[in-house]
Parts: C-alpha cells; sequence; structure tokens
C-alpha cells in the first residue's frame, strides 16, 4: 500500500533528476504498462501515457523532466519535481499525487498571526 510516508520518501529519494534520462529504467514502462496504458516515446524524447486524456497535462511528459520510475508491487510511480503519476500494472486506472507547495517563513508568520488575532 502506497501511504504518504512513501510518498515523501519517494519525494526525498528523487529529489534531483538524473544528469541524464538514460539513467531511467525505462523498461519497467514497456515491462508492465504497455498493454494497459499504451505508453511510448516519441521521437523529441517525450513520455506519452495513451491512457490519461490528451488534455491531460500528464499526457506526455518530457523525459528530462522525469525524476525517477520506481516499480510497486500493483503500480509503476513516475516520478517528478512536485508530483507522482501512479500507473496500475493490471489495468488502465491511474493516479496522481500533486505535492502542496512549502509554505515560506513569511506565508507561516502571516496564518500563525490570522489564526491569533480575534
Amino acid at each position: 500500500m502506497i501511504t504518504q510516508k512513501v510518498i515523501d520518501s519517494i519525494y526525498k529519494k528523487y529529489s534531483k533528476r538524473p544528469s541524464s534520462p538514460d539513467e531511467l529504467d525505462i523498461m519497467l514502462l514497456f515491462e508492465y504498462l504497455i498493454d494497459n496504458h499504451e505508453v511510448e516515446i516519441d521521437d523529441n524524447g517525450n513520455l506519452i501515457i495513451n491512457s490519461l486524456p490528451t488534455a491531460s497535462p500528464f499526457h506526455r511528459i518530457a523525459l528530462k523532466r522525469v525524476h525517477g520510475i520506481v516499480e510497486f508491487e500493483h503500480t509503476i510511480a513516475i516520478v517528478l519535481h512536485s508530483s507522482i503519476i501512479f500507473l496500475n500494472k493490471r489495468d488502465n486506472k491511474s493516479y496522481v499525487h500533486i505535492r502542496p507547495p512549502k509554505l515560506s517563513l513569511l506565508d507561516k508568520l502571516k496564518a500563525r498571526m490570522a489564526s491569533v488575532s480575534v
């Protein structure tokens, strides 16, 4: 089961992109997802996930933007800077986790002051 703790550890482990897309485990995509998600890589180095709507921002992703590809028991995770795309191995279901933005110190102080003032 993929919990918030697991998601946090994925973001931490894959905080930086590899120096080259060749370092990604791209074979996982074709080994497990080709039938249900119809993944492909175009001539421009974009990963295309055809099971997602073409209007989705995650339908076409530049491989140079991918931080990692991680295999789980039932899913493959495609890790980006601020999101993770989870693609089910057994069917065409998908789930996208979007990391909430981190609050700056000033934002935290403003929120604290707003909660204190009556």
